[in-house]
């Protein structure tokens, strides 16, 4: 498991379907509860998170995604 200090922002990942690609969203952390490891590559995927009084699960790049 790797380290991770409680951030107060992610770049999180996601799908805009209206562009058929995939975007970058900063979101801002009010509390993290801890994250998800790829099984490939052992780097955070998601990471669950509360912001804006909500509970959320949001994605990041793991480490493979960033090699292709």
């Amino acid at each position: 498991m790797i380290p991770m200090d409680n951030p107060k922002e992610i770049n999180t990942v996601y799908w805009d379907e209206s562009s058929k690609s995939w975007k970058f969203k900063l979101v801002k952390v009010d509390e993290y509860f801890g994250f998800t490891t790829c099984q490939r590559c052992q780097k955070p995927m998601s990471h669950n998170i509360k912001s804006n009084n909500e509970y959320q699960v949001v994605y990041v790049q793991c480490g493979c995604s960033k090699n292709r």
